[in-house]
């Protein structure tokens, strides 16, 4: 009998921390709802620096697209994010507004979110490398677009990131992406080929081959292509 009350004592104490701590958490945020309407700025900073990944990750997509979320304001928190967060969710988070915010200043961190072990991570910089001009990582993002062992998705976004440059490198890359096993590589460097070189060889990497040969021969390559 004094087991099972001590047992029904522990439980009761044990069910009035957990209403605590949910009722703290609700006051806490009760708190920032009510302070994000009169100080969006303070608010979305303090989330910034929670404890909680979600918190932070949340934070960073709502400041992104605000009209104060720019590089001036919030830039050195997107990069100190992105290349010091302890959660690879919240640093893609931080990789990303720097896509829409910040510029090629920002290349070493993309290099590293495109090498991390996490998707979340390499998917984010495929982002970034379509949005920021880089020619200077074309070999870099080559290699990485033709990588048989990455997640098709970042392949597919990293062929798209290299449409945008006019140079042999990118083009082979493109290239090469004619004869990978999954159609979104495939379409992606057929789409990419076109917008280049101005040609349409549909997805026949030999075709396009020979035709860039000759084009590189002529040094007419890229004369075709719309601008």
């Amino acid at each position: 009998m004094l087991f099972s009350i001590t047992l029904m004592v522990l439980a009761g104490c044990s069910a009035l921390e957990t209403m605590q701590e949910d009722f703290g958490a609700l006051q806490e945020d009760t708190s920032l709802l009510v302070e994000n309407f009169f100080n969006p700025v303070a608010a979305e900073s303090k989330r910034l620096k929670s404890d909680r990944p979600d918190d932070r990750r949340e934070a960073l997509f709502r400041v992104t697209y605000q009209s104060w979320g720019d590089n001036d304001a919030f830039g050195p928190v997107y990069r100190l994010m992105a290349g010091a967060d302890p959660d690879p969710a919240v640093r893609a988070a931080a990789l990303l507004a720097l896509a829409r915010h910040g510029g090629p200043e920002d290349a070493p961190l993309f290099q590293t979110a495109l090498t991390s072990p996490h998707r979340v991570e390499r998917r984010a910089a495929a982002i970034f490398a379509q949005r920021v001009h880089m020619p200077e990582l074309v070999p870099f993002i080559s290699e990485r677009s033709n990588n048989a062992e990455e997640d098709v998705q970042v392949r597919r976004d990293l062929t798209v990131a290299l449409s945008q440059y006019q140079n042999d490198r990118a083009v082979d890359a493109l290239v090469s992406a004619l004869d990978a096993s999954r159609y979104a590589i495939v379409e992606a460097g057929r789409s990419g080929l076109q917008h280049l070189t101005g040609m349409d060889h549909g997805t026949d990497s030999a075709l396009w081959q020979s035709a860039i040969n000759a084009s590189r021969r002529e040094g007419q390559l890229f004369d075709l292509a719309k601008p």
